[in-house]
């Protein structure tokens, strides 16, 4: 019984190799990426780990550079009148004094094809059919390995999968699939694995149980990101200052503390789906390296999100006439009574004594307005949900995607997140927090449930 599924990525080089990799994985960081020819220079392997001792594991082989005239060579080594078949070929060449010096590059692609169970031969359907690929394909087949071709790049314009497929056609390899490493297809790792399955039998049991680790997996990451996104909210919800209405300063200083609370958001999504923060744009993920153009204040990034204002938002009435729009987003109401049920007048003197004298002193509680909580869910929503389908290969910058329409849209706060402003004990942002109490937990997974 096999419990070890060896698979090694070959091809050219250059035709994204790593990148596919990378998005098998799910790791942005394993391998090098880079337009230069011969990037990967070495086998790499990564090795994914499943119940009862079963694995799968990856490699990562240098690119085939010089087919040509590898194919020649090997030929020439032939001896006279030989009936050999490919693995001899392939044998004879890697024990001849070539292999360590002209064909170093190619020996370590062949010896490790030989030591694995089949080849993912990864094709950029972008180049154009020349002779090289011919022989390319001709001295993989000699490997007497199952071999699937991956056709890479098929997003691209200027292709020539047709040509490509009559290629593969004519050299005995006739299971194909259209997997782009950089914009992978919804069902693509399922029709790659099953295709694997189908020629390697023995190995059906593994390629299944990672096809039900990587669903399992997504609905986990998916579910913990709503998490985060919804305890994010809580915090931002609760949150309160006491400040008096003509303090600038008590706005611009709670605003910070609300974008640091974003971003803190930002870096927990990047970490969960395993991406960095060099992938930032200034659309998708604005507060990283300071980019501020579509700040989480900025009334025209609000607007531009589609988020309803209501006619004193965009007045100025709900943040005070002083306060300019571009740093508002903040609202004045009552100190008094804000919490939960009191029932007496002694208690409610104890509990919120502090807070009745400041408002006889001229303050009032400072809290995020609905609006911008509204606008805080859609950024990180969007933000999540783009992680959901990005590939690990894409180096592009982060764009937040589009979402149909939604009740967060209204800029009216959820009941189960409005709940949140009667708990000001709720929010991290605050002090005397209470992380674990169990009413908030609650209504942080009843936000999650709500945000899908």
């Amino acid at each position: 019984m096999l419990t070890t599924l060896k698979l090694a990525v070959v091809g050219h080089a250059n035709v994204g190799k790593t990148s596919l990799l990378r998005t098998l994985i799910r790791n942005s960081h394993f391998g090098e990426v880079s337009n230069k020819p011969g990037t990967t220079r070495h086998v790499e392997s990564i090795k994914i780990k499943l119940s009862n001792q079963k694995s799968i594991i990856f490699y990562d082989t240098p690119g085939l550079e010089d087919s040509l005239a590898l194919y020649d060579y090997i030929n020439q080594l032939l001896p006279t009148n030989h009936k050999l078949d490919g693995i001899d070929k392939l044998t004879i060449f890697l024990q001849s004094p070539e292999a360590e010096n002209q064909f170093n590059q190619e020996a370590k692609v062949i010896k490790q094809l030989l030591n694995s169970d089949a080849a993912i031969y990864v094709i950029d359907v972008r180049e154009p059919i020349l002779p090289k690929f011919h022989d390319e394909l001709a001295i993989l087949a000699n490997s007497d390995k199952p071999i699937l071709a991956v056709l890479n790049f098929t997003a691209q314009q200027n292709q020539n999968e047709k040509e490509w497929k009559m290629l593969l056609s004519r050299v005995g390899i006739h299971a194909i699939i259209r997997f782009d490493a950089i914009v992978p297809p919804l069902d693509g790792e399922e029709r790659l694995y099953k295709s694997l399955a189908l020629m390697i039998e023995p190995a059906k049991a593994i390629l299944d149980e990672w096809l039900n680790k990587i669903t399992e997996l997504r609905d986990s990451r998916n579910q913990s990101a709503n998490l985060i996104i919804a305890e994010t909210l809580v915090d931002v919800t609760a949150f309160y200052q006491m400040a008096k209405t003509d303090d600038k300063q008590a706005i611009v200083d709670m605003q910070n503390k609300v974008r640091k609370r974003e971003q803190k958001a930002i870096d927990e999504l990047l970490s969960l789906y395993q991406f960095d923060a060099e992938h930032e744009s200034e659309q998708g993920l604005p507060l990283i390296k300071g980019r501020y153009k579509a700040d989480l204040f900025n009334i025209d990034a609000l607007k531009s999100m589609g988020v309803h204002l209501t006619k004193g938002f965009v007045s100025g009435a709900t943040i005070g006439a002083s306060i300019d729009l571009a740093t508002g987003g903040l609202t004045f109401g009552s100190a008094a009574l804000i919490g939960g049920a009191v029932g007496t007048l002694m208690q409610t003197a104890k509990h919120y004594g502090s807070r009745m004298r400041y408002q006889l002193s001229g303050y009032s509680k400072l809290s995020v307005d609905d609006a911008i909580i509204c606008f805080l869910s859609l950024r990180l929503i969007r933000l999540k949900e783009n992680l959901n389908n990005r590939s690990h290969a894409n180096t592009d910058p982060i764009q937040l995607s589009n979402l149909d329409k939604s009740e967060w849209e209204k800029g009216v706060l959820p009941k189960s997140l409005k709940i949140a402003r009667r708990y000001s004990h709720w929010s991290n942002l605050n002090k005397g927090t209470k992380r674990y109490d169990k009413k908030r937990q609650s209504t942080i997974r009843d936000v999650a449930k709500q945000l899908f």
